[in-house]
């Protein structure tokens, strides 16, 4: 009988202990990074969520922005089809503030949440069984499910109550907002431009905006918590935890060598060897077969975006009217089968698109990178050449 006893003691105060809170005097917090232009990955910031309980001896960082590369080439498969899985990672505030502080030298803000003992406990619940093996990898969407709408759920779903953000009456675009964050970036500016597609030009909704970590940042220093007729600020205390050291900013010659400056001086260049080369009157599949490879390379990708991809805002994209795989089928006819009129027809069709392209540029609701009319440029000059040279063979 002592022992059964004894089992079912046992039993209950492993019970308790299994499912036992935090202290009093723990705290939760939501810490933000600005961005970093150490890395694109880091150009956005980054929110996490903090539990400090010096009673029970916790101070962890819960992160739903860990990913690995692992193969680089399964991870960049896997990036381009959209199948990219993030997970949850813990780790001590002490490693967190170093990354933030001494790594990135980024602004580190910490803002405590103002929860009740109950609501800290089954955000802690919330966390630990996030973090199990089984629920720590989710599959991640930039604009939708990220490192900042995460602690944003589980903060709404665990909090007793309806959370009252702010009205901003936004009017910025998801692009506008991409533009904002990589400024010091151009390049892979216009690469995202290339890749996203209209529904990019949207207005973001004023809860959407908080994928953004410092947008969320903001609107949780003017969010309430409605409880009945009580409206209490969400947000209990805002620490700045560190400031940006002065760094000063080299430019190195590339720097200066935007899209723009780029794109118009390939554009110079192919139309000065236009005029020279017309002088033969003979076709310059020299020219002509690798130029098409290459647009037809990374129509290849648009295409694939457009039709096979997970990722949000790929399609429809207007890009695909003068970057497409039918400038494979180009360079593949002027290499080996120049004399056909297949090559004449297929040229004709993407010289046609291009053109659609730019003389639909101020009709299209997708707003394209100024560095693209010089290369739709390009492809229509380079088309009517090769039209006008052949059509006197046909």
């Amino acid at each position: 009988m002592r022992k059964l006893i004894s089992l079912v003691a046992g039993l209950v105060l492993c019970s308790v202990c299994a499912f036992a809170g935090l202290a009093p005097g723990a705290t939760i917090s939501l810490l933000t990074s600005e961005p970093c232009n150490n890395a694109v990955f880091t150009a956005w910031g980054h929110s996490a969520i903090r539990v400090c309980s010096p009673a029970d001896g916790i101070d962890r960082v819960y992160n739903y922005g860990v990913f690995s590369f692992g193969d680089l080439s399964v991870f960049l498969v896997k990036f381009v089809k959209g199948e990219t899985d993030y997970r949850l990672g813990v780790t001590s505030f002490d490693n967190a503030y170093g990354e933030a502080a001494f790594e990135k030298n980024v602004n580190f803000y910490e803002q405590v949440i103002d929860l009740t003992d109950e609501e800290k406990d089954k955000v802690y619940e919330a966390l630990k069984l996030n973090y199990k093996k089984e629920n720590r990898y989710y599959r991640y969407n930039f604009f939708y499910d990220n490192c900042a709408t995460r602690p944003r759920d589980i903060f709404e779903k665990q909090i007793d109550g309806s959370i009252v953000y702010p009205e901003v009456n936004n009017t910025m675009t998801y692009r506008d907002l991409i533009h904002e964050y990589l400024q010091k970036m151009p390049w892979f500016t216009f690469g995202i431009d290339i890749c996203l597609g209209s529904e990019t030009d949207a207005v973001v909704t004023d809860r959407n905006l908080q994928f953004l970590p410092n947008y969320l940042m903001e609107a949780y220093a003017k969010t309430g918590v409605q409880r009945g007729d009580s409206l209490r600020p969400l947000v209990l205390e805002t620490k700045v935890l560190n400031e940006r050291r002065p760094v000063p900013e080299e430019k190195g010659f590339a720097d200066y060598l935007t899209p723009m400056l780029v794109c118009w001086i390939f554009f110079v260049l192919i139309v000065a060897h236009t005029i020279y080369y017309s002088k033969t009157k003979k076709p310059d599949n020299i020219l002509d077969a690798p130029l098409f490879f290459l647009y037809g390379l990374v129509g290849s990708l648009v295409f694939f975006l457009m039709f096979f991809s997970e990722h949000p805002c790929t399609y429809p994209n207007c890009n695909i009217l003068w970057l497409n795989p039918l400038q494979l089928l180009a360079a593949a006819l002027i290499l080996f089968r120049k004399q056909s009129k297949a090559a004449y027809y297929v040229v004709a069709a993407v010289g046609v698109m291009a053109l659609a392209a730019i003389l639909g540029w101020p009709l299209f609701t997708q707003k394209f990178h100024p560095a693209f009319l010089p290369l739709m440029l390009v492809l229509a000059v380079r088309c009517a050449n090769f039209v006008l040279v052949r059509r006197k063979n046909l």
